[in-house]
């Protein structure tokens, strides 16, 4: 009963979050674990217009919510880099040891780093890199996401078989809950109220319940799904199909498919632009990103990045664009 109580109040918390405005400059930061680079892509002309060095094999993505900073999560080096945004430069790194994996930014700008070999989310001071609470969470902790808000965070323990939430006030576990073989990637919808969990083993999407805590469907989709991402109306959910090489475009109000189409090899990482007309892949063993239009789910365009392409972040705000480096 406690925990449905959290998820009422994030619930209404997340209702009265403003969406980024269209109108905004949007770009896309893409890791590139082979090549130890971040790519950064303008979306007004779909275009790689900086590519940013950073340290050895970078692989998870997050964004603060001021658009200023990007967070890089360095498994094989236990670390963080910090980039500036505008500057687009590593200016900062934070030593947090471990095996540091998914990451996700709560309510207050705390970073959530899952640690795979560990079994656990830390959350860390962004500035200091100073560690607030280690949580405990299932094995190989993968995916992290935020809810709308950020008063809820949500990890994919892909050893577990189980999703994890937790209160990012209160920094304690709100629930552990079964899904399918191997979750991997999570969306969370627009209004809060479904979690989407890519299970890669089952190769299917678990839908669960965020106001009863409870799966309230599941669905079928190609094999090895690593990403997922919904529209930003909430009616559309898109699947990365890793080994197909594929992504197909779900109508989440009934989840039956809609189309399916090729993109690059091993697609992974999926992020979805404020607008709502366009999605982004990455290719991890092509080094690229497919452009999808959001309506039909055909690729529209396939922009070099570098080798690995994994991770994805959207960040709005009219962040002046210049020439690829």
């Amino acid at each position: 009963m406690f925990a449905q109580r959290l998820i009422v109040t994030w619930l209404a918390l997340a209702i009265g979050v403003a969406a980024p405005s269209a109108a905004d400059g949007v770009l896309v930061f893409v890791s590139n674990q082979d090549d130890a680079t971040v790519s950064v892509i303008d979306t007004a002309t779909d275009t790689v217009v900086s590519t940013v060095p950073v340290a050895f094999a970078p692989a998870g993505l997050a964004a603060d919510r001021t658009g200023r900073s990007l967070f890089v999560t360095h498994p094989d080096r236990g670390e963080i880099s910090v980039i500036d945004v505008v500057e687009r430069r590593v200016v900062r790194a934070l030593a947090v040891g471990g095996s540091p994996f998914g990451i996700a930014l709560g309510q207050k700008g705390t970073l959530f780093v899952g640690d795979w070999r560990k079994n656990t989310v830390t959350a860390f001071d962004p500035n200091t890199g100073r560690r607030l609470r280690e949580i405990v969470v299932g094995r190989a902790p993968a995916g992290i996401v935020a809810g709308p808000g950020g008063v809820l965070v949500f990890v994919a323990n892909r050893e577990s078989d189980t999703v994890t939430i937790i209160n990012t006030g209160s920094l304690a576990v709100v629930a552990t809950l079964p899904v399918g073989n191997a979750p991997f990637a999570l969306a969370v919808s627009p209004d809060g109220r479904r979690l989407y969990v890519a299970n890669v083993q089952s190769a299917d999407v678990s839908i669960i319940s965020t106001e009863t805590l409870q799966q309230i469907g599941s669905v079928k989709v190609g094999p090895m799904p690593y990403g997922l991402a919904t529209s930003t109306d909430g009616t559309r959910l898109l699947v990365a199909n890793q080994s197909a090489g594929s992504v197909s475009l779900f109508d989440s109000r009934d989840l039956h498919i809609l189309a399916t189409h090729k993109v690059g090899r091993f697609p992974e990482g999926l992020v979805v632009e404020p607008s709502g007309s366009k999605a982004y892949i990455a290719n991890w063993f092509s080094g690229d990103v497919s452009v999808i239009d959001m309506g039909s789910g055909k690729e529209l365009k396939r922009l070099k990045t570098g080798g690995g392409a994994r991770a994805l972040a959207v960040v709005s705000g009219a962040v002046p664009a210049r020439p690829a480096d």
